[in-house]
């Protein structure tokens, strides 16, 4: 198991519109790669974080 989680926030317009969890940043970037397109202002960010931060 992985101590790390990537984070794959979607922002449109200046504000954040979601944010998803993937096991590994691969994955994150195929969830932002086929959404890319979308919206001309629909911006992807995506970052490493412990897991901790998000299960107890």
């Amino acid at each position: 198991m992985t101590n790390m989680v990537w984070k794959c926030e979607q922002w449109f317009g200046g504000q954040m519109q979601e944010a998803q969890m993937f096991l590994s940043e691969e994955q994150a970037r195929a969830f932002a790669k086929k959404l890319s397109g979308v919206a001309p202002d629909l911006m992807f960010k995506i970052e490493p974080m412990p897991i901790q931060h998000v299960w107890n």
